[in-house]
């Protein structure tokens, strides 16, 4: 039986309006801007403080629509740690899915698909729930990996005048020759 529900549609309406939400209005920019550099926000005049509390409280309207959808569309009552877990995926989506609304459905997606996978081939082929877990471990992992190395290690691109020197070392011989 397929378990889809209204709720599934207005995840997908409430992605498009927080999609125009921040980047079609000065205080989505804000938001945007607090998240990428504070600093650089409070130089420009955004109140750091009040941006927060602002999305938080969206977050968590985001977060209590999502729980009532599920318990209403879904379950048709509450559950015990129904929630297991979500907080953690929801973290791991937002880094899959770069923190845009778009990127964080299609990652909400995939995850699904594995979930949904796993539980057929728990099923059927008695392989181990577990093994989905590790899946979207592995995924995140190389999702992340790039920004991580940079990190730890510090690598920038070469700025154009040094691939310049370079290129010209390597043509005139270099010290090696």
């Amino acid at each position: 039986p397929v378990r889809l529900h209204a709720g599934f549609f207005l995840a997908l309406a409430m992605a498009a309006l927080a999609w125009w939400f921040l980047w079609k209005t000065t205080k989505g920019f804000e938001i945007r801007m607090v998240g990428e550099n504070p600093r650089a926000a409070r130089y420009a005049g955004v109140r750091i403080g009040t941006t927060m509390v602002l999305t938080m409280a969206l977050s968590g309207a985001l977060a209590g629509m999502a729980g009532t959808s599920q318990v209403l569309g879904l379950d048709h009552r509450l559950v015990r740690a129904f929630s297991t877990g979500y907080g953690f995926d929801s973290i791991a989506l937002a880094l899959l899915g770069n923190s845009h609304p778009v990127g964080v459905v299609l990652a909400s997606l995939l995850f699904g698909f594995l979930r949904d996978g796993a539980a057929r081939m728990q099923s059927v082929a008695s392989v181990p729930v577990e093994i989905i877990r590790i899946v979207q471990g592995l995924v995140i992992v190389f999702i992340a990996a790039p920004e991580i190395v940079r990190g730890i290690y510090r690598l920038r691109a070469p700025r154009p005048e040094q691939a310049e020197a370079t290129d010209e070392a390597s043509s005139l011989g270099g010290p090696h020759e």
